[in-house]
């Protein structure tokens, strides 16, 4: 044990911190494989802005937005 202990304190939460953003990265789902299949099945096209420019979210026939990033799962 540090002879500090506000240093202790301050590695107890470095180390927490560490722990949490590691089961986060981890829970993540990146498998994209059915996004082709979902955005055909619900014709998915993606959302363009009065400009033309084309944004990374997708409209469906179903009534709802999806961001490229964040796929129906």
């Amino acid at each position: 044990m540090p002879k500090k202990p506000l240093d202790f304190v301050l590695y107890g939460i470095f180390t927490l911190a560490i722990l949490k953003l590691t089961s986060l990265y981890f829970s993540v789902n990146p498998d994209d494989s059915h996004w082709n299949e979902f955005k055909e099945e619900h014709h998915c096209v993606l959302r363009k802005t009065e400009y033309g420019v084309q944004r990374s979210s997708w409209v469906c026939d179903d009534g709802k937005t999806y961001f490229r990033w964040m796929q129906q799962r």
